[in-house]
């Protein structure tokens, strides 16, 4: 007796279900349906945005429609004769196209805030990038400057050295006409000590003729 009870309730369960979805045996259940018919609209979606040949679309376009059909535990011939009760049922077929509605914008946002983060990620490269191209400019104006320094040095260095070598030139040159004054000079010197060597020779003769040695 408590089987028949607990069978009798479970057909009762059963029946209310079934009269609560208010679809006859056969036809995909309103909930399913809007799962189904999102992934039928992304698929569509998907092809017609990258193929536009119609031998390309059957061919390519039939393995996802079977895939998603096999998804949802149905097929194509469920799917049509279910597509054309609910275009019967206007109220029923609305309902169901707001859930597809709701979960395509679902969707949607959830592809917008990836390619959101994706950008941002993207923005943060470039920044890394542009920051690290610019240090290394920097760094090459550093090095740039510091070779410049080295050969500004470089330069001062030597024409401070040339600038050296014409003073020493020139003291050089300056020392000759010295030396050659010099020389006169000591040779003027020379002169006038053997013309008073003479004078005084022929001083000396004059005042004592026997005094200096006969030639």
């Amino acid at each position: 007796m408590h089987k028949y009870l607990i069978l009798f309730f479970s057909v009762t369960l059963f029946l209310c279900s079934c009269k609560s979805e208010g679809v006859p045996n056969g036809v995909i259940k309103p909930n399913v349906m809007a799962g189904l018919l999102t992934e039928i609209h992304l698929i569509d979606g998907r092809l017609y945005n990258g193929m536009q040949n119609p031998d390309t679309l059957y061919k390519y376009g039939m393995g996802n429609y079977l895939a998603a059909f096999e998804q949802f535990h149905t097929d194509s011939a469920i799917f049509k004769k279910s597509l054309n009760y609910y275009s019967t049922q206007p109220d029923k077929l609305s309902v169901i196209y707001d859930q597809v509605d709701a979960r395509i914008k679902a969707l949607t946002d959830s592809v917008n805030l990836v390619q959101t983060k994706i950008r941002q990620a993207q923005l943060k490269v470039d920044s890394l990038k542009a920051d690290s191209v610019k240090k290394a400019r920097q760094k090459m104006s550093k090095s740039e400057l510091k070779a410049d320094s080295i050969k500004t040095a470089a330069r001062v260095k030597l024409q401070a050295q040339r600038t050296a070598d014409s003073l020493k030139k020139v003291q050089e040159s300056l020392r000759k006409p010295v030396r050659k004054i010099d020389s006169l000079k000591k040779a003027m010197r020379q002169k006038r000590k053997a013309v008073h060597i003479a004078d005084s020779l022929k001083k000396l003769k004059q005042k004592h003729p026997d005094a200096l040695p006969k030639k």
